[in-house]
């Protein structure tokens, strides 16, 4: 049987993050946004997320549901797994601009739209903005990966974005570019040879 190739997304680097919600600046998905790509959410829990979901105190969002489309209606349902019941931390940037935006909301960050049509909303004005753009799921990916190259544990990832179990992580997420490897080779390079 022929090998599969592994599954392996697209993702945007941190310079074009910056220009993407600087994009979504004002934009009705603003919030949603700044959660899915800030947080790491899988898109169904994302689309799940409430206002009072969030804790702009604590800087945290918790993620409690999950907000699926089946078969022609939306179907709320628990988190994925255990692990995907979670209190994730929000950088000060995205809590500081959500403050800002709450004030006096109430229900989802999406207001009335379902999963497909925020996806539809959101690649629309990537595409009419020219902004750089991923699908939903993958904003996702970015997080786990850009958080990686930052250089945070592997463990920690894992916990934020819910997995049961690190190689999960480690599979799809752990991804290190060019530089990160030539700087390895540098390093090992000096073990064996002893340049300084």
């Amino acid at each position: 049987m022929p090998h599969l190739r592994r599954y392996e997304p697209r993702v945007l680097d941190a310079r074009q993050v910056r220009r993407l919600l600087k994009g979504f600046y004002g934009h009705a998905l603003e919030a949603w946004l700044l959660v899915s790509v800030c947080a790491g959410l899988r898109r169904c829990e994302s689309v799940g997320i409430e206002w009072s979901d969030l804790d702009l105190k604590r800087g945290t969002v918790t993620v409690k549901r999950s907000v699926q489309w089946v078969a022609g209606h939306e179907t709320v349902t628990d988190p994925k797994t255990d692990q995907s019941r979670r209190t994730v931390a929000l950088p000060r940037f995205a809590v500081k601009r959500l403050a800002q935006l709450k004030h006096g909301r109430s229900g989802r960050l999406v207001g009335d739209l379902n999963a497909n049509q925020v996806a539809s909303h959101y690649m629309a004005w990537c595409r009419r903005m020219k902004l750089p753009c991923v699908p939903p799921r993958n904003l996702r990916h970015t997080f786990g990966t850009l958080a990686i190259a930052a250089g945070a544990d592997i463990s920690v990832v894992a916990r934020q974005l819910g997995h049961s179990d690190i190689k999960t992580t480690a599979r799809y997420y752990l991804c290190p570019d060019l530089s990160v490897l030539k700087s390895l080779q540098r390093a090992w390079e000096r073990l064996i040879i002893g340049v300084a």
